[in-house]
């Protein structure tokens, strides 16, 4: 017997666990999935024939075709040729009009026009532009089939997957929920009515103009629903999952990495309600420097913590900014061996940006004031030129990305959580679909009548670029009617610049509760994160602080 074989021997008898029955079987909802996918494949054909409005096409059950499938109908214009050499390079195409498929043969198809016009000699097709799917589950759907199959249609790479917190049967509000969020094709994932086994029934809509299109059975044993739960607790290898999580002793709200004694390694760096702590990261957080903190002042709310080794002597400079007694204050402290050495003070906002540190004047009545401005090191800090933004950015609001056609491009939050791209002229090249559910530190503005609400300014989440790609939060509340309730779920999101727009995916999807902060070193990321509710259940019993938070540590060689 192999050590394999002996592996899930030791399971089965120790811990229950039935070998899968389905190890040599297809996975039923790899069946829907393939299904589903397949609605939406990339194919092209032609209009064979016109008539009395059906249409006739020259791709059919051999080509994968569906009745329901949609496809453009393009038609070829005037051609285009070399400038110079004038040789024939092709036709340019105007789209005109739009089919549903209605009957399959082996080699054509028979479709309706839904939209414009379609004649004989027309092109018809699929392309391969992403899906923008809009997924929903009714309130009887088993939540870890709903979430497996979800990743499933994710990682097929055909579909931008919207979520979305409503849980219902009823089409108009799944309708007016994907009109909102722009989906192309809403999902719902229902039971049989009446049905009290397994039969799953997923519906297709198309959004625009509310078309149910499929309607597809599926049958999950309970065998195998039961496997799909312990398989999450003890099979589970994906790339998303931590390789390292610890509970954290204390109520860790903010989060940062560097070398701060100069020994070439990057420790941790936490803040609590009270102070700024120092950690090496190995199996356990083992206490850096004996312990040794920067410890704040009873009227400190902290804000923001950075490194950075502007004066250039190996050791990593700490930026601490908080509100203390309704003023911004920034500090700046160096280790030089025995204590933190405080270098800087100055009531302003300070962060890095990237490879640079960044300020900008604070004031009561707005949070922030004035143009972003670089600080140098020149025997001390010093300011230097403003930075040139996008009006309405301030200074925790953005990142910068380097476009070889474009130049310097600008990501940037916007105060309702949603992202943008600006080129070097702050034309707004892209926006996101979503919001990151908003953030988590938000302050008054300052008003000479209490009349007279002026609103509020925010301390934004970080952006990270790494490998081009950009790091952002997002958070899910439990109702989108109701955010006081709290955070259902949080993730972490990668957005890619292709050139014309951002490509979308989730990095991080399993932290059930609130994101605080995260940052990256090297290969790895860091996250801060409180439980749902902000109280971890567990503890009461224990007789231990229930207020905790977790440090989550994760590869992203495997991501």
């Amino acid at each position: 017997m192999n050590l394999l074989c002996r592996f899930f021997l030791i399971l089965i008898l120790f811990f229950g666990i039935p070998y899968s029955v389905y190890s040599e079987e297809k996975n039923p909802l790899d069946t829907l999935r393939d299904f589903t996918a397949g609605m939406f494949m990339p194919v092209s054909g032609k209009v064979l024939s016109v008539r009395e409005g059906k249409v006739t096409i020259d791709i059919g059950a051999k080509d994968s075709m569906h009745p329901g499938m949609r496809l453009n109908v393009l038609r070829e214009e005037a051609p285009f040729r070399h400038p110079v050499t004038k040789q024939l390079l092709g036709r340019l195409e105007s789209l005109v009009g739009k089919i549903e498929i209605k009957e399959i043969g082996n080699d054509t198809s028979t479709a309706i026009i839904i939209q414009g016009t379609a004649g004989e000699g027309d092109k018809v097709r699929i392309s391969e532009i992403k899906i923008n799917l809009l997924f929903c589950q009714s309130k009887g759907i088993d939540w870890s089939l709903s979430d497996s199959y979800y990743k499933k249609l994710r990682d097929t790479g055909r579909f931008n997957m919207i979520d979305t917190d409503i849980e219902t049967d009823d089409t108009s509000k799944i309708l007016e929920e994907g009109r909102k969020q722009n989906a192309d094709v809403a999902l719902l994932l229902t039971k049989k009515p009446g049905d009290t086994g397994g039969t799953i029934i997923q519906k297709l809509f198309y959004v625009p103009d509310g078309i149910l299109f499929s309607e597809k059975e599926i049958v999950i044993p309970p065998s195998f629903a039961k496997e799909l739960k312990i398989g999450e607790d003890y099979f589970s290898f994906s790339k998303k999952e931590e390789t390292l999580r610890i509970e954290l002793p204390f109520n860790a709200k903010l989060l940062s990495t560097g070398d701060i004694d100069g020994d070439g390694k990057e420790e941790i760096v936490l803040i609590t309600d009270k102070d700024v702590r120092f950690y090496n990261l190995e199996i356990d957080l083992n206490p850096a420097h004996g312990g040794l903190k920067i410890e704040g002042s009873k009227v400190d709310d902290f804000i923001w913590v950075d490194t950075i080794d502007l004066n250039n002597n190996g050791k990593a400079e700490v930026i601490v900014t908080s509100m203390a007694s309704d003023e911004i204050v920034s500090y700046i402290y160096e280790f030089n061996g025995s204590e933190f050495k405080l270098l800087y003070k100055d009531n302003i906002f300070i962060r890095k940006i990237q490879n640079f540190l960044a300020g900008q004047a604070f004031s009561k009545a707005d949070g922030f004031v004035g143009p972003v401005f670089q600080i140098i090191w020149d025997n001390g800090y010093k300011k230097s030129g403003d930075l040139s933004l996008p009006q309405g950015v301030n200074i925790y609001d953005f990142v910068f990305l380097d476009d070889t056609r474009l130049g310097k491009l600008t990501i940037a939050y916007d105060e309702k959580g949603y992202l943008s791209v600006y080129d070097n002229k702050a034309m707004k090249l892209w926006k996101s679909k979503s919001s990151n559910g908003g953030f988590l530190a938000t302050f008054k503005k300052s008003s000479p009548s209490i009349m007279v609400d002026k609103g509020e300014w925010s301390v934004k989440d970080r952006i990270f670029v790494r490998n081009a790609n950009i790091f952002s939060v997002e958070r899910l509340p439990f109702l989108n009617m109701i955010k006081g309730l709290g955070v259902r779920k949080s993730m972490i999101k990668s957005y890619l610049w292709n050139g014309m727009s951002m490509e979308e995916r989730i990095l991080i999807d399993n932290i059930k509760g609130t994101i605080f902060d995260y940052a990256i070193s090297g290969d790895t990321l860091l996250v801060v994160a409180s439980p749902m509710f902000g109280v971890k259940p567990g503890n009461i019993f224990k007789g231990e602080n229930p207020l905790k938070t977790e440090l989550y540590v994760y590869s992203l060689k495997r991501i």
